[in-house]
């Protein structure tokens, strides 16, 4: 059973006395089984929430009852919960198919969810009817430090969460206050130390040996990172997890075991799918290579840009192609002038210089007028005197690079291939409602 709603966007602005004071209208759907059961517009929303959570705070304390939806804006209630021996009857005169009892355990979970997500829908909308006091009756500390999280009141959240490691360190307090270091903060070392603490608890999960894997990429600890993502595959196959061993993979040179990982993960004429192109190039299998890249679908919601595929099939030796990739997209976006050395390199072996000659004047015109811009750009509290001198340093190395390309051609120099594989990070929190994962208690009982 799941609840799912829309909230009336056009509402807030339509009636301001009604989002003051706490009328906000929703859509409205309750799922059972997959199913369709329930669907409605314009719901009383939070009036429904306000309800639901005085229904659930008794049911939790042991006092399961009846459960009628009156609203003031209907004269028949619409949604009704009959306890019977057998579970819960749900009823309503709108209901879309006929349902037999659902468990306690079933609806209550439904119920709490809805609320959860709704209170960090109106908290992001800043809207005047929070459900605050209902939701911190019937969730943990570590469930409410995420709700924060999700609602962007981070330093709350953090702050909770270090109160729990600190009062009662266990698998779950230290692997969250981890992955708040790992995510928030950015600082490794302190997640990797807290990390190492959890697996001297011997946790029966694969987040801890997730991150750590994910740490040790970073730190280009390649063997490391294989152990530890294998054994987070042990405990759960996770696509991040798998995603990541086959960057393991490719950085240890076990370039065909790579590419068939990256083959078996999600991904349409994507990154990922790129990934697989170019371990097998490194494999030796060009064939493999040029087939993916000649059957690349632009269609896809998953697609990866022309110029990226380009870069991939000068490694291919296939300069025809690249240019026809290079020429799709080369006045929509920036580039840098790595891309700029490729696609004149590429032209170059095409042997079609006054091309290749053109591109490089025309990106040291960019660059030139880009320098200009960032001199005259006016200083504020978001970009101080440092900035600019950091970024016109930086800009007029690269203008250098520029300049001297055509000459590096001529002398024969090839651009080297520059590519990179990121970690995939994920959520790696237990009790995290927004991905549903279960509190470590609760997964290992």
């Amino acid at each position: 059973m799941k609840f799912l709603f829309q909230l009336e966007v056009e509402h807030l602005n339509n009636n301001r006395w009604a989002f003051d004071n706490g009328y906000i209208e929703g859509d409205v759907e309750i799922y059972v089984n997959g199913e369709l059961y329930f669907s409605e517009k314009n719901v009383n929303i939070v009036e429904l929430a306000i309800q639901l959570g005085k229904w659930l705070r008794l049911a939790v304390n042991g006092q399961l009852s009846d459960f009628t939806y009156d609203s003031i804006d209907c004269d028949e209630a619409l949604l009704r919960f009959f306890v019977h021996e057998e579970g819960v009857l749900v009823h309503s005169p709108i209901e879309r198919q006929k349902l037999g009892a659902l468990s306690e355990g079933t609806v209550k979970k439904a119920v709490l969810g809805f609320l959860i997500e709704l209170s960090i829908a109106l908290h992001r909308i800043g809207y005047a009817e929070r459900l605050d006091d209902i939701i911190k009756g019937l969730v943990t500390e570590n469930t409410r430090a995420l709700i924060l999280l999700e609602q962007n009141e981070f330093d709350e959240a953090f702050a909770l969460i270090k109160k729990l490691a600190n009062e009662c360190p266990s698998v779950q307090s230290l692997n969250n206050l981890a992955w708040f270091i790992l995510r928030e903060e950015e600082d490794r070392e302190a997640a990797r130390q807290l990390l190492e603490q959890v697996l001297s608890l011997q946790p029966q999960s694969s987040f801890p040996y997730m991150m750590l894997g994910e740490i040790a990429l970073h730190n280009k600890q390649y063997v490391e990172a294989k152990l530890y993502l294998q054994q987070a595959l042990h405990f759960q196959q996770t696509k991040e997890a798998t995603y990541n061993l086959a960057i393991t993979y490719f950085h240890l040179g076990e370039f065909e075991q790579a590419a068939k990982i990256f083959s078996n993960c999600e991904g349409d004429s994507g990154l990922t799918q790129l990934h697989e192109v170019v371990c097998w190039i490194h494999a030796g299998q060009t064939e493999k290579a040029k087939a993916l890249l000649d059957n690349w679908n632009e269609e896809s919601s998953d697609y990866t840009g022309a110029i990226e595929r380009a870069d991939v099939y000068i490694e291919l030796g296939c300069f025809a192609e690249a240019r026809v990739q290079f020429e799709k997209e080369w006045n929509q976006y920036y580039v840098t002038p790595y891309i700029v050395s490729r696609y004149a390199y590429t032209l170059w072996q095409l042997e079609d210089f006054d091309a290749c000659q053109k591109v490089i004047l025309q990106a040291i015109q960019q660059k030139k007028e880009e320098i200009v811009e960032e001199r005259q750009r006016e200083l504020d509290e978001h970009w101080s005197a440092q900035d600019r001198d950091e970024c016109l340093i930086e800009c007029n190395e690269q203008l250098k690079v520029l300049e001297m390309l055509l000459l590096r051609l001529e002398q024969g120099v090839v651009p080297p291939f520059e590519y990179d594989m990121y970690p995939d990070g994920g959520c790696q929190l237990f009790g995290c409602p927004q991905h549903g994962h279960l509190e470590y208690e609760e997964m290992t009982t």
